[in-house]
């Protein structure tokens, strides 16, 4: 919860200034789909963003987060 605060106030529909960073985690499309999912990350439901954000963090800690984690 701590890191989706802090990356996007923990909105999941948050999308970065320059759309490159979408959804309460702020996954880009690489990232986004090397865990598993489709489409735009800040138009998946919140549990999902939640669930590939978990996955995430498991195989790679706080470091896809460099400023937030």
């Amino acid at each position: 919860e701590a890191i989706a605060a802090c990356e996007s106030g923990g909105d999941p529909r948050s999308v970065s200034s320059d759309g490159s960073y979408r959804g309460k985690y702020q996954f880009d499309t690489g990232t986004w789909a090397s865990v598993g999912g489709t489409g735009d990350p800040a138009q998946a439901p919140e549990a999902e963003q939640d669930y590939r954000a978990a996955l995430l963090y498991e195989r790679a800690g706080t470091s896809p987060w460099p400023v937030c984690g």
